[in-house]
């Protein structure tokens, strides 16, 4: 990943080949894998299940972004959600251009 940054309500990626994938605020909160999210699994068996409050329209809005490792971004979201992660394999194989869905088709 060469620069994430936030435009509007999108976050916007440029890959180190160049590829530029910008991701809507909405589909990207409703994706994160955070514990909270998605819940857990605790080390014997029992499960945490995720929180379903919902969610107010500032919650799908990215305002900053920092990079965890050489694996992933964080997205700080408008209610100031920024536990989840985002992998960078998943996010390009996930890009939702026209480009890259038709290759995925």
């Amino acid at each position: 990943m060469r620069q994430a940054i936030v435009v509007g309500d999108e976050v916007v990626v440029v890959w180190d080949d160049g590829h530029e994938s910008y991701y809507p605020g909405a589909p990207l909160r409703k994706a994160c894998s955070c514990a909270g999210c998605r819940g857990e699994r605790h080390l014997f068996g029992r499960a945490t299940l995720p929180t379903f409050a919902p969610l107010r329209p500032e919650a799908f809005v990215p305002v900053d972004l920092h990079l965890v490792g050489n694996y992933g971004l964080q997205v700080t979201w408008g209610d100031g959600h920024d536990h989840g992660i985002y992998d960078l394999v998943q996010l390009r194989a996930a890009c939702p251009c026209e480009a890259c869905a038709a290759a995925r088709s």
